[in-house]
């Protein structure tokens, strides 16, 4: 039994020091470094249009400098998901507090969906000016498709599709 007792504690011994180094190391790192993906100031003023056409599908998404500081990212790469630090209003009336972004390539295309707070799928569809096709509704636009449907009961997706054959 003094085996695993000993291999135990000398793990604990090692995971704190490990610990204690990394909390070292950031306390003395320069506050530049340390935040650098931490958003500027008008970094959301600048993204929230420029999110608001991505999600419109009239332009599509560039990892531009306002877009990337509002998400606290730093390697240009844009596709997951995204809280938004305030509620965006999206064609008109409709509230969004989160986007999910694809960017494939040109095969793929990409996407930029988001769900409409409180929002009902004919609500969407209206304020989107989009049309019914079996169980979604869709508008065509340059480069791409708006969408919306119903995944799950009660949940309202609202989509940009752009390339990957929705031209």
């Amino acid at each position: 039994m003094k085996g695993p007792r000993t291999m135990k504690a000398t793990r604990t011994l090692i995971a704190s020091a490990l610990l204690l180094a990394a909390s070292l190391a950031s306390a003395q790192m320069p506050a530049a470094l340390r935040d650098a993906n931490a958003p500027a100031a008008g970094d959301w003023a600048k993204a929230s249009a420029i999110l608001r056409a991505a999600i419109e599908c009239r332009e599509p998404l560039p990892p531009v400098a306002s877009v990337l500081g509002t998400f606290g990212l730093t390697n240009k790469q844009l596709d997951g998901d995204h809280k938004l630090p305030e509620a965006l209003t999206v064609f008109g009336s409709l509230k969004v507090s989160a986007i999910s972004i694809f960017h494939g390539d040109e095969e793929e295309g990409s996407s930029y969906t988001v769900q409409p707070v409180g929002a009902k799928l004919a609500e969407v569809a209206k304020a989107a000016d989009l049309k019914k096709d079996g169980p979604r509704y869709v508008r065509k636009v340059k480069g791409g498709i708006v969408e919306a449907s119903e995944p799950q009961p009660g949940t309202v997706q609202l989509a940009c599709i752009r390339g990957g054959g929705h031209e």
